[in-house]
């Protein structure tokens, strides 16, 4: 998929053109945040590229890094579900082909709506352009579809993708994070249309997990991405080396309150079955796939080194159901 970084494009003056972006082609421009690239996201994407194809324009989409409310402080948006190298990697599976990144700052939150069409989406060649049912754009939000439609002058076809429900309930990504705060890593799963998963790299702890007989991998992560309910989930993990498919394991996502003292950073510590290889400094990728317990402070080593054989246990026995459900 060919990228774009579009930074301050509009607030300096300078068309989007003027930064590198591609020359004007007809585009059908899905256009949003699109974080966790969930099944709602994925119909917005889905028509984007439906209408290239019937209309012969170039699926696209423009998106921004990083979070818009980040940048303006509202609802404790720090964290991710998707960073942005993953989700323009899911973009491109469901059919895009050219991506847009516009860098988000305090400069970029004042442009008007109207001048966002016209100092960008029209300089882009942008003939037609899907949005979600909520979607606002512009200096405070002032902007939506009904706007960009008048903005566009009718040189921009607009449709607005209704939500996606599942179990009764809107699709969204604040629903997803709640799920997840809840450890309910199936049913984020469900709204995703995948497994949640995490991508860190390997470092060295403090060997804790070896002396219990259960050796970890202890995932750093390098974007903060939202973290489950503190707890211990029944996991799949990617690139390990020497594998040909994943691994099953279990993970301890939180702060370890048998060992360490209040107030620290959560930590992933991830013991894989069956394997003793060297995973330091390897990045790997876990995918939640059941959620097996709370985080425990224990009594005593031998209490919690009980406790982790039956969390082993009951994660393969949750694994191995899942996987033959997925294998049908």
């Amino acid at each position: 998929m060919e990228r774009y970084e579009l930074s301050h494009a509009i607030v300096s003056g300078q068309t989007a053109l003027a930064q590198g972006a591609a020359k004007p082609e007809g585009l059908s421009l899905a256009i949003g945040f699109f974080d966790g690239v969930h099944l709602g996201h994925a119909e917005v994407v889905g028509r984007a590229v439906a209408l290239a194809k019937s209309r012969g324009l170039k699926p696209a989409v423009l998106t921004f890094d990083p979070h818009p409310r980040t940048i303006l402080g509202q609802d404790g948006y720090h964290t991710v579900l998707t960073p942005l190298e993953d989700k323009l990697a899911l973009l491109a599976s469901l059919g895009m082909e050219v991506a847009y990144v516009v860098s988000f700052d305090h400069g970029f939150a004042e442009v008007s709506a109207e001048r966002f069409v016209s100092e960008l989406l029209l300089p882009l060649g942008v003939r037609t352009a899907v949005v979600g049912f909520d979607f606002k754009f512009g200096h405070r939000g002032s902007g939506d579809a009904e706007l960009l439609r008048s903005a566009g002058g009718g040189a921009i076809d607009v449709e607005v993708v209704e939500p996606v429900f599942r179990n009764g309930a809107k699709v969204s990504s604040t629903r997803i994070r709640e799920m997840l705060a809840e450890g309910k890593c199936d049913e984020a799963a469900q709204l995703l249309g995948r497994p949640y998963a995490i991508t860190g790299v390997v470092v060295h702890g403090d060997a804790r997990g070896r002396l219990l007989g259960f050796p970890t991998a202890n995932m750093k992560p390098d974007v903060p991405y939202v973290l489950p309910r503190h707890g211990v989930y029944a996991v799949t993990v990617h690139g390990v080396p020497g594998a040909s498919e994943p691994q099953k394991g279990v993970i301890n996502v939180g702060l370890r309150p048998t060992f360490d003292a209040p107030g620290g950073l959560p930590k992933l510590e991830t013991h894989l079955f069956d394997y003793e290889g060297d995973l330091y400094d390897r990045e790997l990728t876990v995918r939640f796939r059941g959620f097996l317990r709370p985080e425990t402070k224990f009594a005593s080593f031998d209490e919690l080194k009980a406790q982790i054989g039956r969390d082993a246990d009951e994660a393969r026995a949750a694994l191995s159901s899942v996987l033959a459900d997925e294998r049908g």
